[in-house]
């Protein structure tokens, strides 16, 4: 073998290793160029709805496919909201900017029963009847 190819052979890598190598991330916040200020992910304002005490919410996932081959109960179940975790809680919170995480006050709002947390004594604003 030529010197070369022995050369080349040590300096090159293959693109395969160096690919599964990378680690993957998903806290993707994004910079705007002018003022460096954080930029909010538009995946997580379409996708997620944050009530005022600081908690995600998200539909079921499937919600809108093959429903005709669903009974009545697993759609009536897949129109339902679930919270997300502690953690995706703090991802998302990362991922937009401090405007979407302030409380929002909406005219007939659909989600007013749940925008406070008065399940837990520690949290409750009315007191026990």
């Amino acid at each position: 073998m030529n010197f070369l190819g022995t050369f080349a052979s040590k300096l090159l890598v293959p693109v395969s290793k160096i690919v599964n190598d990378v680690p993957v991330s998903r806290c993707i916040t994004n910079c705007s160029i002018g003022k460096g200020k954080q930029k909010t992910s538009s995946v997580v304002k379409s996708r997620f709805f944050r009530l005022n005490w600081g908690i995600w919410i998200r539909t079921k996932a499937g919600r809108d496919m093959h429903l005709w081959k669903k009974s009545e109960k697993a759609r009536l179940e897949l129109r339902q909201h679930v919270f997300v975790n502690a953690t995706q809680t703090r991802l998302l919170d990362r991922m937009v900017s401090p405007y979407w995480r302030r409380p929002r006050y909406w005219v007939d709002d659909p989600y007013q029963p749940y925008q406070e947390r008065n399940n837990f004594w520690s949290t409750r604003k009315k007191p026990l009847p």
